[in-house]
């Protein structure tokens, strides 16, 4: 039995490593003045959504995971309410989770604004996501304007998006 599970531990780290490495290759993390990596894909509620075509508003692009950040997220909600008729748009991206579970998060909780799921982490990988929360902040043309690695009050979100609305 130890064996297996020796062997089982030496095969998960082998795994791991070798999709760290491959998967950095060739890739660098989105830099502050850079555009946007494209986001297009269908949001939990079936909608389409294409980061490509939110230019001309301002976008939180808000990285979380239901397991540390749902309670977080949940903050974000009068903050799009209040802006959105200004040009706000948040795409919450859950990573990991599946639509179903996110599904039901979103509706529970009452959110209003777009909640994605990328239960194969392919977004999180493309913007290079170590971490929750992480925030980008897009302005108008599809430039990241701001990152945060970690969590940002609503007050802290309202200061960056205000001069970019």
């Amino acid at each position: 039995m130890r064996r297996e599970t020796l062997s089982l531990c030496f095969f998960r780290l082998i795994l791991a490593l070798s999709l760290l490495l491959t998967g950095c290759k060739g890739t660098t993390a989105p830099k502050v003045g850079e555009i946007a990596p494209t986001v297009s894909c269908n949001d939990v509620a079936g909608e389409y959504v294409d980061l490509n075509k939110l230019k001309g508003n301002v976008v939180i692009l808000y990285f979380w995971s239901s397991r540390c950040c749902g309670d977080k997220l949940k903050l974000l909600e009068p903050l799009y309410l209040q802006q959105k008729y200004n040009g706000l748009s948040i795409l919450a991206v859950e990573v990991g989770g599946t639509k179903d579970a996110v599904a039901s998060f979103a509706r529970g909780g009452g959110l209003t604004f777009t909640v994605l799921t990328d239960e194969f982490e392919s977004l999180a990988k493309s913007y290079r996501v170590i971490g929750f929360p992480t925030i980008f902040v897009v302005d108008k043309k599809g430039v990241i304007r701001n990152k945060i690695s970690g969590d940002a009050g609503t007050e802290q979100l309202g200061r960056l998006i205000a001069p970019l609305l």
